[in-house]
C-alpha cells in the first residue's frame, strides 16, 4: 500500500505515492489500489478548476472518495451486501468517468491528466464488474 504524501512541501497540488508499511487484505487489493490512484488523479484535476466549477469539484471529490470507501466496506462484509458495496462503487466510477467527460468538453484542466484519469477509471470499472461478478458466483476476496 502506498500513501499520499507532499513530494514538493507546498501542499496537496504536487503529490505522490510513497510506500508504506501496514498492509492487510484490503492493501492487496489492485482494485483498491487503483481507486486510490483514481482518487489521486482526481484530486489533481479538480485543483486546476476555476472558482465558478465549485459544484463540479465537489462531486468529483465525493464520487471519487467513496469508490475506495466502498471497497473497503465490501471487503467487510458477505453475500449480497458485499456485492451492494461494490456496485455502489462501480456506480461511482461511472459518475467519475461522466464528469472526467463533463471535464475534457470544457477544457478544465490538462488534456494528458484527464486521459490518464479516464483510464484508471476505466481500469477500476472493469476490476470491479468482475469483481461483483465473483461475489454473485460465491467466489471473492
Amino acid at each position: 500500500m502506498t500513501e499520499l504524501v507532499p513530494m514538493d512541501g507546498h501542499g496537496t497540488h504536487h503529490m505522490a505515492m510513497a510506500p508504506r508499511r501496514r498492509r492487510n487484505l484490503l492493501h492487496q487489493l489492485d482494485v483498491y489500489r487503483c481507486a486510490l490512484q483514481l482518487y489521486q488523479a482526481v484530486r489533481r484535476i479538480v485543483s486546476y478548476f476555476p472558482r465558478g466549477e465549485a459544484d463540479l469539484r465537489s462531486q468529483m471529490r465525493r464520487a471519487s472518495r467513496s469508490v475506495p470507501f466502498n471497497i473497503g466496506e465490501g471487503v467487510g462484509k458477505r453475500g449480497n451486501a458485499r456485492a451492494a458495496s461494490y456496485e455502489i462503487a462501480l456506480g461511482e466510477t461511472k459518475e467519475i468517468i461522466v464528469a472526467l467527460d463533463c471535464v475534457e468538453i470544457d477544457k478544465l484542466a490538462p488534456f494528458e491528466e484527464v486521459i490518464a484519469a479516464q483510464d484508471l477509471a476505466d481500469r477500476c470499472a472493469a476490476m470491479l464488474t468482475k469483481l461483483i461478478g465473483s461475489v454473485d458466483r460465491g467466489r471473492t476476496p
